[in-house]
């Protein structure tokens, strides 16, 4: 035992010495590119044996009849987060730039995302790549659905559908072993009364997986502390190692994963060392690694976003998000994709929770490790929800943040079970709790999922979905170059070639050289609009004006709202004198100052106003 401590000290050592001192931060991101997939296949591939040797025999004990109705409602429950929203993205940036990203994991085996790709002779290859900030467990999945089943944008809906039924599963498995077996059954309904779960479920980000491995650490946790093993050890670490690849900020739940492992060595007093955990850290080095993207380009950060952000941390945050997380659980008018049953419900449990652990944590931690190691999971997520309300976007009503509260969200399920029974203790509570939650789901979640207005206000994913519709009914076939200013990796992650405007004014010979060779079936343009209610005209961004140069064919437009059209044009002609001209002209046009940008909202809030009042 003493050779595995020295041992485990060194390869700790080794791995702080490769993460954080031994190359540079471009190598660092090089070694990313490089080596990111390869370690994330290793990590999975080892979870996936011992997660298998963990649950070999303890499965004995179960029958049809126990689990007949629990996986009725484990269907059930995935079936519901799947049926009220279309499958398209609903983030977009997160989301395409993960699909981007797999997609060179499953052509190329590179961590990394192409952003200038062309069809070559019928190859699509990639010309510029660059290594993204989101952690790779999501993106190598889902290149591993694309290895089994063919590339498809579309396999990220089915990787997330998949994803539905293991995180109610292990909802119910997680409430299972605190409560029994109603508590399971409330965990999932409560589960599903949230429609941000619903529409994350749909979607093509990570956040669903997030929770998952979240959920699924938990639970092997819990399993580990009720039986001791090497094998039941090395699922619950390995578990954790990839919950810390799933996003940024939860490798801070490696902190509870180290806190579980420590306790049970001190509650049992025997140290276990299996070769898994001393060999752990040199899995944790793709992190530090990555990070160092941050380092080289500080525009990552996206401060420029929110107004008066100096840093992304800080506890002068925290009162503001505050308030802006009790508008978004607190939401009663169906705008916001939260439960209020859950929020209200969930807040009291969490509150307990604190005062039954202070009460009773001598009990609990002596004489019932399983719940021992549930407590010290909640605590972890206190830590994460109130990290996440200093963080500067940390406003969970922003349309593109509330996703960010979905571990809070289990945060609140799992302390209303843990507190529940010991709030009521009638035989009947869990069932008189389930009830009242299904009558919630009929007569709040399904109208508000059935309406979604939250997912109408993402103009920039509602756009991105409607390129990738044209392109999926109208370019099957096809080799097209797209002028696209706003939406170009939804064009490369559907393998078809693009161009930015601004490249096309920086050298406009080149693009000239390709249209009178025909190197591409059709050009096409998208370009945005906007529109003066009061004067009743249009308006093209001036990003995407590419001046009376090319000759286009309207093709078709989409009205997102009543100031915000997306229309998509095909190029017929091109004059190559005014190229020139245009090309000196745009030269000359000054970037939109960022004080600009407020008085650009008060004009469309203005807009929107007069258009609403001149309805009949």
């Amino acid at each position: 035992m003493q050779n595995r401590f020295l041992l485990l000290a060194l390869v700790s050592l080794l791995a702080i010495t490769l993460g954080f001192f031994s190359f540079s931060s471009v190598r660092a991101v090089w070694m990313v590119k490089e080596a990111g997939y390869w370690v994330i296949l290793a990590t999975t591939c080892l979870f996936g044996f011992y997660l298998t040797r963990s649950l070999r025999g303890g499965l004995r004990g179960w029958t049809w009849t126990e689990w007949r109705w629990p996986m009725v409602v484990i269907v059930l429950a995935t079936v519901f987060l799947q049926i009220h929203e279309r499958h398209e993205f609903k983030i977009v940036m997160d989301e395409v730039v993960l699909q981007a990203t797999a997609m060179d994991m499953h052509f190329d085996r590179q961590a990394s995302a192409s952003v200038k790709a062309y069809d070559f002779g019928g190859n699509f290859i990639s010309f510029k790549i660059y290594v993204d900030k989101r952690p790779l467990f999501f993106p190598f999945l889902l290149s591993t659905v694309h290895d089994l089943t063919g590339y498809r944008v579309e396999n990220a809906f089915w990787l997330n559908g998949a994803l539905s039924f293991v995180l109610t599963t292990m909802a119910f498995l997680v409430g299972r072993r605190v409560g029994g077996l109603w508590a399971g059954v409330v965990a999932v309904l409560l589960l599903i009364s949230v429609p941000l779960i619903n529409q994350n479920a749909v979607g093509g980000g990570f956040e669903l997986l997030n929770l998952t491995m979240i959920a699924c650490t938990l639970w092997l946790g819990m399993r580990y502390a009720e039986t001791s093993s090497d094998d039941r050890l090395s699922a619950f670490l390995l578990s954790g190692i990839l919950l810390a690849q799933v996003r940024y900020e939860s490798v801070l739940f490696l902190l509870p994963v180290g806190v579980t492992i420590l306790y049970i060595w001190w509650h049992q007093r025997v140290v276990k060392l299996p070769w898994t955990l001393i060999f752990a850290p040199l899995l944790l080095v793709v992190y530090p690694w990555q990070y160092n993207v941050f380092k080289l380009a500080d525009v990552t950060w996206q401060l420029n976003d929110i107004e008066g952000a100096a840093k992304p941390f800080g506890v002068q945050y925290f009162y503001d998000n505050v308030g802006h997380a009790l508008n978004f659980f607190l939401c009663f008018d169906g705008s916001q994709p939260s439960s209020w049953w859950l929020g209200i419900l969930g807040t009291i449990g969490v509150g307990f929770f604190g005062l039954i652990l202070y009460k009773e944590h001598r009990t609990v931690f002596v004489s019932s490790p399983a719940l021992a190691v549930f407590s010290i999971f909640l605590i972890g997520l206190m830590i994460h929800t109130a990290f996440m309300l200093c963080y500067f976007w940390g406003r969970w009503d922003d349309p593109l943040i509330r996703r960010l509260s979905l571990p809070a969200h289990l945060l609140l399920i799992l302390a209303l079970v843990y507190a529940f029974p010991r709030l009521i203790s009638h035989r009947k509570a869990w069932q008189v709790l389930a009830g009242a939650t299904l009558l919630y789901i009929w007569g709040v979640t399904v109208p508000v999922s059935a309406r979604h207005r939250y997912t109408q206000e993402n103009f920039a994913a509602r756009t991105n979905n409607w390129v990738s519709d044209y392109i999926n009914q109208h370019l099957d076939g096809k080799r097209v170059l797209a002028i696209d200013g706003n939406q170009g990796l939804q064009w490369i992650i559907h393998r078809q070639s693009t161009v930015m405007p601004a490249t096309v004014a920086d050298e406009p010979e080149k693009y000239l050289f390709h249209y009178k060779n025909h190197s591409f079936d059709e050009y096409l343009v998208v370009q945005r609009w906007g529109v003066d209610v009061k004067n009743q005209s249009r308006y093209l961004s001036v990003e995407d004006d590419l001046g009376d140069a090319f000759k286009l064919e309207f093709i078709d437009e989409k009205a997102f709202s009543p100031i915000y059209v997306l229309r998509l044009s095909r190029v017929v002609g091109v004059d190559e004198a005014k190229l020139k001209a245009w090309k000196a002209k745009r030269g000359t046009i000054v970037p939109l100052p960022a004080s600009a940008k407020a008085a650009i909202r008060e004009s469309d809030a203005e807009n929107l106003s007069l258009w609403l009042k001149q309805l009949p």
